[in-house]
């Protein structure tokens, strides 16, 4: 899920792993392995830096899952290098161009005999000039030197004295250096399969936080080069650390409470469930809208950290398995079933009206939405997916779904023939937000049923805004129902914003709905003018998509876990309404 809201497309790939019946790559209790550099992403050099904690220790985890200690350095910044010849540039980052500033080679001069532990070897590489410890599948040795050509090394082997041999590293190879500099602290080769762990903190501290490519994390940090290339980097982290670097990328640190509580279930549930996608990788979730956004603790406030705890252990639950607990923005007024999206039907994933993003669909960018298309943009949206179509000449909407979202839309050419899509792919051919929408322009559409009303939950307990009425020991949590008597005798609903008499005159009351977090994913779609739900009528010879909503319509609502908590809905409460008969613990 991109900050705050998945993405359509890359969630599909995601669900294609889901629905097959993978085991789960994950169990409860267990730490959370994410990806932060992966396949085309991978990288051949990788900088940590302290945050909280001094130095590091490097090791692996062993068949047991248990952090094995090989060797430590108090050092702060610490480069780890893809075991190839890698030239340091004039801004200190290393670079496969050969450049003048020093270069950490994948040749080096063994000194003779072997030593039985770290403090050994770093012990005898103390005595020798550019000497450093490296521990090769189980033993520690002492290397010297970090040249670009075998020749070269050779060239040098004199100097150290006898019994000394050129080696290199194997494919699998990772070097830990001072950060942009060319003096190697540490080398680990354990062949293919080989994982090298580094463990911020040197004498083991808790809390330590690390600094990677501008975000701060908790836990672990696992290098391995799969196949051979360049550096796949994952952060192993607690549960509870890793929901806590993905609840304020998600979801706005500043919103409700029992919202973020939602948020953090959500997270670690979605995780337990998210199947085996990332296996080949070795990984559990990437940290991109593929999965869910997680960035570290940048964000992280002693709110959205609150909301962690508090629900610490807390997963969603159906017939004893851990819910996969989809999640988007917004849905433009219904949720949808599963099986009218993807494919598998999920009792839980069930769609129904959503009464509650009414509270904020006026005040939140971009919730009503229009696109439009002409004939022209019709005909080659189809042309370049490898559709055989003529020109376009209509447009409709072909099937609702009992919820009112779109199941299917229908494009027609000028020969008479058809192309239906249907589920997803009726939202991802158009390009849109959401699968809440109407066309206008074409021929006539069917009509949208209305989807039943659903069963709210109990009346809130801890009410987010109370209004007052004849006293002060009387109070409302909503204005639903609520009737106001003018002075000329006239009665009328009432909603907010309203006015009322106070000893100091007239004041308006209001529910403030904050602005879309930052963080929210942009779309080439266009709010409808003042963000208003009004009509849009397509003009001669086009077709107007109006929809409502950010996302795929499935599970939670982000928007709608919001007004739910302002309601004063708890976090249990809004949960089992998105995640029809689930179960919390």
């Amino acid at each position: 899920m991109r900050a705050f809201v998945l993405q359509l497309t890359l969630l599909l790939a995601l669900l294609t792993v889901c629905f097959t019946g993978s085991a789960l790559a994950l169990g409860v209790g267990e730490d959370v392995r994410a990806g932060l550099s992966y396949g085309s992403g991978a990288l051949p050099s990788a900088n940590l830096e302290n945050n909280v904690g001094s130095g590091y220790r490097f090791g692996y985890y062993d068949s047991q899952d248990q952090f094995v200690t090989l060797g430590s350095t108090a050092e702060t910044q610490i480069s780890m290098l893809k075991t190839q010849n890698l030239y340091l540039s004039t801004n200190g980052s290393y670079t496969t161009s050969a450049t003048g500033n020093g270069v950490v080679g994948c040749y080096h001069v063994q000194l003779p005999g072997s030593y039985d532990s770290f403090q050994a070897a770093q012990s005898a590489a103390a005595g020798v000039s550019g000497g450093f410890p490296a521990w090769v599948s189980g033993t520690y040795y002492v290397r010297v030197g970090a040249y670009a050509t075998r020749a070269e090394a050779e060239a040098n082997q004199g100097s150290f004295g006898a019994g000394t041999s050129v080696t290199g590293t194997s494919s699998y190879g990772v070097t830990v250096t001072k950060t942009k500099t060319t003096n190697i602290l540490f080398q680990f080769d354990n062949g293919e399969g080989g994982i090298f762990a580094v463990a911020p903190g040197a004498s083991g501290e808790s809390g330590a936080k690390t600094w990677f490519k501008g975000n701060k994390y908790a836990g672990n940090f696992l290098y391995e080069r799969i196949g051979g290339g360049n550096l796949t980097v994952v952060n192993r982290v607690s549960m509870d650390d890793y929901v806590k670097g993905l609840v304020p990328y998600e979801m706005s640190a500043s919103w409700p409470a029992e919202a973020l509580k939602a948020q953090a279930v959500c997270a670690r549930s979605f995780v337990i469930s998210a199947g085996t996608k990332h296996g080949n990788y070795h990984f559990d979730v990437c940290n991109t809208t593929c999965c869910q956004v997680y960035q570290g603790c940048n964000r992280a406030t002693a709110d959205s950290d609150a909301a962690v705890d508090a629900t610490s252990g807390v997963y969603a639950w159906y017939n004893g398995e851990v819910a996969k607990t989809f999640y988007y923005a917004s849905n433009g007024g219904a949720t949808e079933s599963c099986q009218n999206v993807w494919t598998a039907t999920l009792p839980y994933l069930t769609g129904k009206a959503d009464p509650y993003e009414a509270d904020i669909a006026n005040s939140v960018n971009g919730y009503y939405w229009t696109k439009t298309f002409t004939p022209s943009q019709l005909t080659a949206q189809l042309r370049n997916r490898g559709y055989n179509c003529g020109n376009i000449v209509d447009l409709k909407v072909s099937q609702f779904t009992d919820s009112g979202n779109v199941y299917s839309v229908t494009f027609t050419d000028d020969a008479g023939k058809t192309f239906v899509f249907s589920k997803a792919n009726a939202r991802s051919i158009l390009g849109v937000k959401s699968m809440h929408f109407t066309i206008s322009g074409g021929s006539s559409s069917v009509t949208p049923p209305t989807p039943p009303t659903p069963s709210e939950p109990e009346t809130p307990t801890e009410p987010g805004k109370l209004y007052y009425v004849d006293n002060a020991s009387t109070s409302l949590s909503n204005l639903d129902g609520v009737w106001a008597i003018g002075g000329e005798g006239k009665t009328e609903t009432m909603s907010v914003p309203i006015s009322v008499l106070t000893m100091d005159g007239v004041s308006t009351l209001q529910t403030t709905v904050p602005t879309t977090p930052t963080s929210t994913t942009g779309s080439q779609e266009t709010p409808a003018g003042n963000n208003t739900s009004a009509p849009v009528t397509a003009a001669a010879g086009t077709f107007v998509v109006s929809g409502a909503g950010n996302g795929h319509n499935v599970g939670l609502s982000q928007w709608g876990a919001y007004a739910m908590a302002k309601r004063g809905y708890t976090y249990d409460q809004i949960l089992n309404f998105y995640y029809t008969g689930i179960d919390l613990h």
